[in-house]
C-alpha cells in the first residue's frame, strides 16, 4: 500500500499532480468524477474519432444531438430502428423514463449499462433509472 502523503500538499487540481498523490488531487469525489475524468481523458487521447461539432462542448442539456454522447455505433443502430427514433438527449431521458429503452432491439443489458455511463459523464443524473 502507498504510504501517505501529506495532505496539506495536496488539493484538488493543484500544480504538480503526480502519481504518488491522492485520487482528491484531481478533484474525483464520486463514480460521476471518475467516468467524466476518464471520459474527457479518452477525448483528448483520440482527438482523430471526433470532429469539432460532435458534441465537444462543456454543458450539454436535453437539447444536444444523440452525437454528445459518444455511444458506440452498435447502441445508435438499434436506437435507430426504435418506434420513435430519439434524436436528442432529452429524447432518450424520456424513453428511459417511461421504460421503452429496455423495450427497443438489440438494447440489452451491455447497451444499457453503456448508455448508462455515457448519460453519467455527460452530467445527467441516471441513479433511480431501470438502465443498470
Amino acid at each position: 500500500m502507498a504510504s501517505e502523503v501529506n495532505a496539506p500538499d495536496h488539493s484538488p487540481h493543484h500544480p504538480g499532480i503526480t502519481t504518488r498523490c491522492p485520487t482528491t488531487c484531481l478533484g474525483v469525489h464520486t463514480v460521476g468524477d471518475m467516468v467524466a475524468l476518464l471520459s474527457a481523458a479518452a477525448r483528448m487521447a483520440r482527438p482523430d474519432i471526433t470532429d469539432p461539432d460532435d458534441g465537444q462542448h462543456d454543458r450539454h442539456t436535453e437539447a444536444c444531438p444523440l452525437s454528445c454522447l459518444h455511444l458506440s455505433v452498435r447502441v445508435i443502430n438499434a436506437l435507430k430502428y426504435a418506434d420513435t427514433p430519439p434524436r436528442t438527449i432529452g429524447a432518450l431521458l424520456r424513453m428511459i423514463r417511461t421504460d421503452q429503452l429496455t423495450e427497443v432491439r438489440n438494447i440489452g443489458r451491455r447497451s444499457l449499462a453503456e448508455v448508462h455511463q455515457a448519460l453519467t459523464a455527460t452530467g445527467f443524473d441516471v441513479r433511480h433509472t431501470n438502465l443498470l
